[in-house]
């Protein structure tokens, strides 16, 4: 291997060599072109570390950038979502804008009405600064008398109104559309409800009475020119929910204008404007700006018209929008500190390998006159270099990220999901830039130290390598566990993190970024002491292996073991890059599972309807209803004295398509007689046999399993499980015999009850309603001497909708009522905003750790073997064999790998058993039913495993390789380690 040569630096004529104190030499122009030649130059010669270093820039910048950006398309969505109009409606993005004036006293001018109407015309949508889809305006009078020609009785009141566009929204039925007549009669279209109301036929003559002192001077005499009826009432024409009244009557706006305002010339009482723009333009940058846009246009409409208001807008909105963009943003950056964190330790690692590997030359420039100042520029220079590439490709990279953040169910969980616009915000550049400038600094903090070196300090340290880190001299790992230990003690007694005088709320963790910060700082601190006590733990393996056969194994223990400082930092990388891993999955993985506990436990099954049957005793079916469903033979009850309801038999729902298993379950409110008092609980009737095979069931619900607790309800039909609290505080036993009071259809019932078993929960019946009692459904029915209506649950195949299981329940001729589909509960509540933000991120995040912990290792065990390379050779050269020297090798990074997949794993798992039960999301009725159990992601926690597992392989793979090219005379020649 050639020796590495020493690159030159421009002399200055401030710089001198030998004696003394040095002094600063100027940065000409000149000089500094030869320092940006330099930096090239040493970016060339080390150019695997650069490439390191600017993934860990990018990765950085792209978490940084996938925020806002995120943020704004969840922005986008909330605006999509409030102002879609249906479910299908998946259009670009509109706006509607209604300025509306109502009379409050008297009527308004035509002349009034004009300067509203050139405003919303032509103004309107410039001060808005959107693009106008439609405009529409509608003028109408008041309350008028219709009266017959020939006659005084007026048959309704009714409103002369002009609305521009009509003839392309309604469908004529009778007569035509009404034309503009000089003189005579006032051409109308009414709505066909009014013409049936009063026999009104097309080409009558009426009078619309006026107001005013002399009512019949000001009457509009009018003509019925058609009869309409609207094509489609919800199209967004009708802007105006009057615009549909059966008491309108139409003209055109001339004939409004030119003819019924000169008989009334006031006649105008109600005057709206519509407006629908283009609003796809809307980001998160412009909303504000949007806002104050929008109250200057209702401000100048006020002025031009009195009285005019802007009720209708998406004013409203944008702050909502606004609010849940800042806060989004917000959360997810605190989120994502943690990451951050790891990629700049990462950034500082391969900056000190760099700057470890370059000492020798810096020792040397400094020795020969380089200044302080020009060795930092020059690594100042290599910065700005590498990070103009990264920031490039972290803004690509970034948007990327955001994209994947949008179609995440989960940790490491993507779904197609939302097809919602990824574009870069003025928020997104300013954070890249800032990520840039702190990670360039963060890089230069080796070279700071590095630079003041000379030849003799530089021999000095070399003689100090076996020497502690600064952080285990000063115990700043054990002071470190001082605040970590604060910060649970928070937790445990407030639900919450005091920090700086910031109060999180408790509630909901999403809501609570800084919950995040008490579990980091555990996980980091354990990881610094974990160091410590594997320092010790490698001098005893070296004892212990110095006894042993062989040789490899023992070198490796005694390097590691007299050399902590060149193995503690990918070991700390890897142990946190693990810890956080295993954290963020099992937090993952218990908010997902608690989520659909909560809504399952809700729901009782995939989905639950009421089936209200058919009442056998009306004598009559409603007209057009649907037949009396068969009374089911596997329904019915033995010694039935009356059949009130009538349902099909439980075997014909399983006909429906996607119906996999169906069973009954009805809830009664009850009256537990026990002791001497009386108990209000409630009583939930099962079918045993059909029961399993369709409920949602945990192991925690009782001390026994589903299928013993159904086999005691066989051994008598009277026979109930009852809540086990109940029971020890009533001193209740199994077998003891009880009276209980149900009471719902058919009246009050004493039904005696033996108990069979006991329960902590049961689906659907929640603790804090009283307690809990299961028994036999056949057996209700029995002593009621009838069926009576009950609910179905049911459970279903994978991507069945609900829409198409009531569809199925139609076609029996049953129409249910649809309690709760748990599938789409759940996947709704997946999807929102917040968890799948934060889920995105750590994903994301995890992705971008994982790689930096490889490649940060890689780097790390060749430029140990580069370091080391006259030591191997020397062991060559004493008789060590290659197989020997790899086996060493292989041993050091298996050491080093295992201790950091260790201590990682058990500082994740703690962590997370620790500090993911504050991480409940303590919201509705019975927040703490079913109970919060925290599950570690082993399946994840695998696949940690197996990266690690595939980056030791090409560790040793590599080392073999170095191996196998390595020149024992190089070594030996060399005299000293590169």
């Amino acid at each position: 291997m050639a020796t590495q040569q020493t690159s030159e630096l421009p002399k200055t004529k401030d710089s001198k060599i030998g004696s003394g104190r040095q002094r600063r030499a100027s940065l000409s122009p000149s000089s500094l072109l030869g320092l940006l030649r330099v930096a090239a130059q040493r970016l060339w010669s080390h150019l695997g570390l650069m490439l390191a270093i600017t993934a860990g820039f990018t990765i950085a910048i792209a978490l940084v950038v996938s925020i806002p950006v995120y943020a704004e398309a969840v922005g986008y969505r909330v605006l999509r979502d409030e102002f879609a109009r249906n479910d299908a409606d998946s259009g670009p993005l509109s706006f509607e804008f209604r300025y509306q004036y109502l009379a409050s006293e008297g009527a308004i001018s035509w002349d009034q009405v004009a300067q509203l109407n050139q405003y919303v015309a032509s103004e309107a949508t410039t001060t808005l600064g959107l693009i106008a889809q439609q405009q529409g305006r509608y003028a109408s009078s008041n309350k008028r008398p219709l009266v017959p020609v020939n006659s005084e009785r007026a048959l309704q009141a009714v409103n002369l109104a002009f609305t521009n566009g009509l003839d392309q929204q309604i469908e004529i039925l009778d007569g035509q559309l009404p034309v503009v007549a000089p003189s005579g009669p006032v051409e109308v279209l009414i709505t066909d409800a009014l013409a049936a109301k009063f026999g009104i036929q097309v080409g009558e003559e009426y009078l619309v009475q006026g107001t005013g002192a002399n009512p019949a001077r000001t009457a509009t005499p009018i003509r019925i020119a058609g009869v309409w009826r609207a094509k489609d009432a919800q199209d967004p024409y009708w802007f105006y929910s009057q615009m549909l009244a059966e008491d309108i009557l139409y003209m055109p706006e001339e004939s409004y204008r030119t003819r019924f305002l000169s008989y009334d010339y006031w006649g105008t009482s109600i005057a709206v404007w519509y407006v629908r723009a283009d609003g796809s333009s809307i980001r998160s940058s412009v909303v504000a700006e949007t806002q104050e846009r929008i109250k200057r246009s209702a401000t100048t409409a006020a002025a031009l018209l009195p009285g005019t208001r802007l009720d209708v807008s998406p004013g409203g909105v944008f702050g909502e929008h606004q609010d849940r963009v800042q806060r989004l943003t917000l959360l997810l950056t605190v989120f994502s500190i943690p990451t951050l964190g790891l990629v700049a330790y990462f950034t500082v690692l391969i900056a000190g390998l760099l700057v470890q590997r370059q000492k020798s030359e810096i020792a040397v420039l400094r020795s020969r006159g380089a200044s302080r100042d020009q060795i930092l520029v020059v690594y100042l220079l290599e910065s700005l270099l590498l990070g103009a590439v990264a920031l490039g490709l972290g803004l690509i990279l970034g948007q990327g990220a955001a994209f994947v953040m949008t179609w995440t169910r989960s940790f490491l969980d993507l779904t197609p999901l939302f097809g919602l616009p990824i574009e870069l915000t003025p928020d997104a550049y300013q954070r890249a830039l800032l990520m840039l400038v702190l990670l360039m600094l963060a890089s230069l903090l080796p070279a700071f130290g590095a630079a003041r070196a000379t030849i003799v300090m530089y021999k000095s340290e070399r003689a100090r390598a076996t020497q502690r880190p600064f952080w285990q001299r000063a115990f700043l790992d054990v002071l470190l566990l001082l605040p970590a230990y604060q910060g649970y003690r928070q937790l445990a007694d407030r639900g919450t993190i005091a920090f700086l005088g910031i109060n999180s709320p408790a509630g909901d963790p999403f809501n609570n970024p800084l919950l995040l910060v008490a579990p980091t700082l555990y996980m980091f601190a354990l990881a610094l002491f974990a160091i410590r006590a594997f320092t010790l733990l490698i001098a005893i393996q070296s004892w212990l292996f110095a006894r042993l056969p062989g040789v490899a194994a023992v070198t490796a223990a005694r390097y590691l073991a007299r050399s902590p400082r060149n193995y503690t930092g990918p070991i700390l990388l890897i142990t946190l890059t693990l810890s956080l891993s295993i954290f963020t999955a099992s937090m993952a993985r218990t908010l997902d599972n608690h989520l659909s506990d909560q809504i399952l436990y809700q729901v009782g099954g995939d989905m639950q309807v009421s089936d209200q049957g058919q009442n056998t005793s009306a004598t009559d079916a409603a007209p057009g209803g649907p037949a009396p469903a068969p009374a089911a033979a596997a329904d019915s009850v033995d010694g039935l004295s009356e059949q009130l309801y009538s349902f099909l038999p439980i075997s014909s729902y399983l006909t429906i398509p996607g119906v996999q298993s169906a069973t009954r379950i009805s809830s009664s409110a009850i009256d537990i007689q026990a002791g001497t008092g009386t108990v209000k609980g409630q009583y939930v009737g099962i079918d045993r046999m059909d029961f399993p095979n369709v409920a949602y069931w945990r192991s925690d619900y009782a001390a026994e399993s589903l299928g013993a607790l159904m086999n005691h309800l066989a051994e008598d039909p009277s026979s109930v499980l009852i809540s086990r609290e109940f029971a020890r505080s009533h001193t209740l036993r199994i077998g003891d015999q009880i009276t209980v009071i149900m009471h719902g259809v058919g009246g009050d019932l004493a039904m005696p009850v033996t108990i069979a078993g006991e329960l902590e929960l049961f689906p659907t019946a929640y603790p804090e309603d009283g307690p809990i009692m299961v028994g036999n459904l056949d057996y209700v029915f029995e002593l009621k001497s009838g069926l009576y209506p009950y609910d179905i649950w049911l459970r279903v195949d994978p991507g069945t909708t609900s829409t198409a299981l009531i569809q199925g329940f139609r076609s029996l001729g049953v129409d249910p009522i649809n309690r709760g589909f748990a599938p789409r509960r759940i996947a709704d509540a997946r999807t929102s905003p917040d968890r799948q933000g934060l889920f995105g991120l750590l994903s994301v995040g995890f992705a971008g750790a994982a790689f930096l912990t490889v490649l940060g290792f890689l780097f790390y065990a060749m430029l140990s073997f580069q370091r080391r390379f006259v030591e191997l050779g020397m062991l060559r050269a004493i008789g060590l064999s290659s197989r020997q020297l790899g086996a060493l090798l292989a041993w050091e990074q298996a050491v080093m790998i295992g201790i950091g997949t260790l201590a990682g794993t058990l500082i994740g798992v703690s962590a997370s058993l620790l500090y993911i039960p504050f991480f409940q999301v303590r919201a509705g009725e019975h927040p703490q039913t079913p109970p919060f159990m925290v599950q570690i992601a082993w399946d994840k926690i695998a696949i940690i495993y197996l990266i690690f597992g595939v980056m030791l392989l090409l560790v040793v793979f590599a080392t073999l390789s170095l191996l196998r090219r390595m020149k024992l005379f190089q070594a030996i020649k060399l005299g000293e380690a590169i």
